[in-house]
């Protein structure tokens, strides 16, 4: 456990302070003991409830609920397995590559690789509710979902307590959000979801091998409302940030890729829109959304881990689920899921000439899903970032954002301390007067 705890704002016009529960201090990750996530590691989508989904997932995919998969009236399917090796087909719990605990609404569903198996199975399709027949069947679930979501939200809560050992900050004082780290085996950050939802662009920096675990707390993420145009790691090999796609980078950038978890551990709902979007999501009390209305498809270069879940056609999840060390969760899981603080707003500076902007234009281009679920021009989103996401400088020098962002740990104690010592000051100015004030592809 931390052995030090903090100070909060407990009411800003008295001028009172009260401790937090502190966090426990970051972990080693624990390796050679199955995979950290369970059952859920093994598929590219692993969802508790329903699933709503057109186009593909490259992986498995598991749902404990009902699944609509395909729809007979815009032409839909949905293809599973495809990128599955002898490997990975092995390591899934019955050999089963789609299982479906409740209800199959099928149309032209294909099971590339694998087999199925289903509660029951209701045919949508005038042309048969499977595209290949014989590789599914009614039977009982191999997964038992109760079990495996109970370990994954103590889990996540778990997780979601480590100490921050990355550095946070927004460079030049823009809405990009730059994520440092340099530890060789773990790196931690932890980011308020509505400060998140605020960033245009997100940029990673961490060591090639190493596991990064980003904490988003906050009931809610959504980067519909608030654009993110994109994700983009840092390529240890070549030495410079690239852009998340498909086959984009390095060996390198895909081992970062491949080690990358984004844990929201409050979160009921999150909401993805066109920029692809690399690792894995684990939101297990969420309803996942990938892409919406005027939003594009969205792709997951990565699993999703979900509560529920559900799509436009086009979006995808491809074969690149998690492969990470994280600390041992002991099973107790973590509390609370841990306490996001407030970020203050800026100093307002002297006003200056404001500077040309080159906002994204264009919009996402969606796939057309079919039979065999390959959105085509869905693959690529055509909307550009607002920033050159290529190649950000590594020398350029962050803002000091001390009162917006935690400069390190991810965002919990120095904002916290920076909160009470502007809580003290609101205080004694509420004796004398009065008190005003609170301040984000494919082939």
């Amino acid at each position: 456990m931390r052995t030090s705890a903090v100070l909060a704002v407990a009411g800003a016009a008295a001028g009172s302070l009260a401790l937090l529960p502190a966090a426990p201090a970051s972990a080693a990750p624990r390796c050679g003991d199955g995979n950290p996530l369970g059952a859920a590691g093994a598929y590219a989508e692993f969802v508790e409830g329903d699933s709503t989904r057109y186009s593909d997932s490259e992986g498995a995919v598991a749902v404990g609920g009902e699944a609509k998969f395909g729809d007979s009236a815009s032409g839909h399917g949905f293809s599973v397995g495809d990128k599955l090796s002898p490997g990975e087909l092995g390591a899934l719990p019955g050999g089963k590559s789609l299982v479906v605990g409740g209800r199959l609404n099928a149309n032209q569903v294909v099971i590339s690789k694998g087999e199925g198996v289903y509660r029951e199975l209701k045919d949508t399709s005038r042309r048969g509710g499977f595209a290949v027949d014989g590789r599914h069947a009614k039977g009982s679930s191999p997964v038992d979902f109760a079990k495996e979501f109970a370990a994954l939200r103590s889990a996540s809560r778990s997780w979601a307590q480590v100490r921050g050992n990355g550095t946070v900050a927004r460079p030049e004082g823009g809405k990009a959000l730059l994520l440092t780290g340099a530890d060789a085996e773990l790196n931690v950050f932890s980011v308020d979801a509505s400060d998140l939802q605020q960033t245009d662009r997100i940029s990673l920096k961490v060591p090639a091998g190493s596991t990064t675990l980003v904490n988003v707390l906050g009931s809610s993420y959504d980067m519909i409302g608030s654009p993110l145009y994109g994700v983009e790691l840092w390529d240890p090999q070549t030495g410079e940030f690239v852009l998340d796609d498909y086959a984009a980078g390095s060996a390198k950038f895909k081992d970062v890729r491949s080690k990358l978890l984004w844990n929201f551990p409050q979160a009921t709902s999150v909401k993805k829109n066109h920029a692809s979007w690399p690792g894995t999501i684990l939101a297990p009390d969420a309803a996942v959304e990938l892409g919406g209305k005027g939003a594009g498809p969205g792709h997951v270069n990565g699993g999703v881990i979900a509560k529920r879940l559900t799509s436009v056609a086009g979006a995808e999840t491809h074969q690149m689920t998690f492969a990470g060390c994280l600390p041992a969760t002991g099973g107790g899981g973590g509390g609370g899921g841990g306490t996001a603080q407030p970020i203050p707003p800026a100093p307002r500076p002297t006003p200056v000439p404001p500077q040309p902007s080159t906002p994204a234009t264009g919009s996402p281009a969606g796939g057309t899903g079919g039979a065999g679920g390959k959105g085509g021009a869905g693959d690529k989103p055509s909307a550009t970032p607002s920033a050159p996401p290529g190649k950000a400088s590594s020398t350029a020098q962050p803002e000091d954002v001390s009162g917006r962002l935690a400069a390190t740990g991810g965002g919990a104690d120095s904002r916290i301390v920076l909160g009470a010592v502007a809580a003290l000051a609101i205080g004694g100015a509420c004796v004398a007067s009065a008190a005003v004030r609170r301040r984000a592809s494919r082939r």
